[in-house]
């Protein structure tokens, strides 16, 4: 029986070609030449670099270094002294097509020679679940942890030879926000860009609050948003003019987000655990009750805990449908929260949305959504859950489809006519102020 290849220890051969400086058809020659092997993918037979292997490569191409001309500056700082640059690997190793070495050409000094080197370990730089986001492409998924600063929290240049961190600015940018909101002096870029790691796009959010009004008009054109975060779902309700009555987060950041000059009442705003805020004054006069309960119980990245996790608030949704009784619903959820291992718990909180008191009854259906397709430059898929108050199921389907109706973008080489590609880190990022910070990535062209 074939051993499964685990993608934690194996990259593909882009990936290895991209880490190592050099074409695929240099690790196609390698192959033939016997200096670098790959295993074969036991399914579609495809080639499989070991990580390991990569880091013995790199190895030999810093003891390469230790011996040539190339010496760092003296000046680099203690926090940089142990980190480790490798030089380009296609000068050393170079095979034509029989297999033949060829002796490595004199490279010219670039700009970023000059600058000081990646501050990661090899081992930490190559990790392929943690990596550089690429210019010409879109963001992987933004999260709070970005604001510890880990490989994904920073990008490559489009030439691929030097990164920079990510500032809160472009963050919010690539959350699809406009970086005012997270432009508020007491707090740090720390604090920002973690607040802006657990919002809703409000492109995004867009898109489904209007499905949900195209099927379902609102009778009160109120709104209430619970575990609000930076308001990425508020937008979605403001910009078809919902009034908000109230908006509850237990962060003081987000709060302080939350009351800076925004399409709602300051005074709307609440620090607070939903858990402990009484909604029942608002029983009746609500149109969409909207929120993003904490995603860290159910997310891939997380420790999965789920519902006995005392951050989840999944399970507290049906007590406050219940004391409000909107005519609508709209929650968000990582896609962590559909997967098999939480599918019964799910399907219970379901269970009891539909029926939240002996009195009301609400259709509830879930759907999956990626931001990248509304023009957001971030491939973001989350879970959805719509209940429409005394309406049909196929009335909550609609809705879903309403909102798939307004994607404006698709993934490359998509078949939907009309749609653009998806957008890139470039495209939002082009143009703007350059913040500096730049270092010198382990490959150099």
């Amino acid at each position: 029986m074939n051993r499964p290849i685990s993608t934690r220890d194996f990259v593909k051969i882009h990936e290895a070609a991209e880490l190592l400086g050099v074409t695929e058809q240099t690790l196609r020659n390698w192959d033939r030449a016997r200096k670098l092997k790959p295993v074969r993918h036991p399914i579609n037979g495809y080639r499989m670099y070991r990580v390991a292997d990569l880091h013995s490569i790199l190895g030999e191409l810093e003891r390469s270094e230790a011996q040539s001309a190339f010496q760092f500056d003296a000046a680099i700082s203690d926090d940089f002294a142990a980190s480790v640059h490798a030089p380009d690997a296609a000068g050393l190793f170079d095979f034509d097509a029989a297999g033949n070495s060829e002796p490595p050409q004199p490279q010219r000094k670039t700009d970023a020679d000059r600058l000081p080197p990646c501050h990661w370990s090899l081992e930490v730089a190559l990790d392929p679940k943690h990596r550089p986001q690429q210019w010409n492409a879109p963001a992987t998924t933004v999260r709070r942890d970005w604001r510890k600063f880990p490989q994904e929290a920073h990008v490559l240049d489009v030439t691929g030879t030097k990164y920079r961190r990510f500032s809160s600015s472009e963050v919010a940018l690539l959350q699809g926000f406009d970086p005012q909101v997270i432009e508020i002096p007491h707090l740090t870029e720390r604090e920002r860009i973690g607040a802006m790691g657990d919002a809703v796009p409000p492109p995004l959010a867009q898109a489904l609050v209007r499905g949900i009004a195209a099927q379902r008009p609102f009778s009160s054109r109120t709104a209430i948003e619970i575990c609000a975060g930076s308001g990425g779902l508020a937008e979605g309700a403001a910009a078809i003019g919902l009034e908000h009555l109230l908006l509850v987060d237990a962060s003081a950041t987000c709060e302080a987000i939350l009351k800076h000059d925004r399409p709602w009442p300051a005074n709307s705003v609440k620090c607070s655990d939903v858990r402990k805020v009484d909604f029942m004054g608002f029983r009746g006069r609500v149109g969409l009750l909207s929120g993003g309960p904490p995603c860290q119980p159910w997310s891939r990245s997380g420790f999965r805990r789920g519902n006995e996790d005392d951050r989840d608030l999944l399970g507290s949704l049906p007590s406050i449908v219940a004391a409000i009784e909107p005519e609508a619903f709209l929650f968000e959820n990582v896609p962590g929260l559909a997967s098999e291992q939480n599918r019964a718990y799910l399907n219970d909180v379901i269970r009891r949305l539909r029926a939240p008191d002996r009195h009301l009854k609400y259709s509830v259906l879930i759907g999956i959504f990626n931001a990248a397709d509304y023009g957001v430059p971030q491939i973001r898929e989350r879970v959805f859950i719509v209940g429409l108050k005394d309406a049909p199921a196929v009335l909550v389907s609609r809705c879903f489809d309403e909102a798939e109706s307004l994607q404006t973008y698709q993934q490359p080489g998509g078949m939907r006519v009309g749609l653009k590609r998806w957008r890139t880190i470039g495209d939002v990022l082009e143009g703007r102020a350059d913040p500096g910070g730049w270092r010198r990535w382990i490959v150099r062209s």
